[in-house]
């Protein structure tokens, strides 16, 4: 024990403040996860991992602005997600869907971008040999996008459904982005 501690003291010396400070916050946020899995509480293991993996942006509201800002985030977000794999990652292999759609810039854009998203993630969610257990659960089921008002709708859809997935499947420790 007294080796390791050492080590430790000479990491703190020798690294920088902020590598400390990720060391720190790592090894706390460990800590938590046994406490509350030996509490019986699976509900936020990877709590770091899982608030950098969540859709923050706001729901798409009244403008195209919001549906492009919310729509360019997920695809960010679904091109990591599908991605990931191992240790760090959320799968045990990459999903085989791939987001090709560039950036949204426009309403037309951003109807083939929301599509292509909602058939990308809903085909991921039970995907032979990606997940540990499939989730079919957090299906998006809004129509696809072809005007502002259903490209709000399936921009919100998505995002929920996204976070749910992440959410859902971290409490059993099997997803991080």
């Amino acid at each position: 024990m007294g080796r390791n501690l050492r080590k430790l003291d000479i990491i703190a010396v020798t690294a920088s403040k902020a590598a400390c400070d990720k060391l720190h916050e790592y090894l706390r946020d460990i800590r938590e996860d046994v406490a509350n899995a030996w509490a019986g509480d699976t509900t936020v293991f990877h709590k770091v991992q899982l608030e950098n993996s969540l859709e923050k942006n706001a729901d798409a509201a009244v403008t195209l602005a919001t549906v492009l800002t919310l729509a360019n985030s997920l695809r960010g977000h679904t091109i990591t997600h599908l991605a990931s794999t191992g240790y760090t990652g959320v799968h045990v292999a990459a999903s085989a869907a791939a987001i090709t759609s560039p950036e949204a810039t426009d309403q037309t854009t951003a109807n083939a971008l929301l599509i292509e998203l909602k058939t990308d993630f809903n085909s991921h969610l039970t995907e032979a040999g990606v997940h540990i257990n499939n989730d079919a659960t957090n299906t998006v089921t809004a129509a696809d996008a072809t005007d502002l008002a259903t490209s709000i709708a399936l921009a919100n859809d998505i995002k929920a459904q996204y976070n749910a997935h992440i959410i859902s499947t971290m409490a059993s420790g099997l997803i991080a982005d």
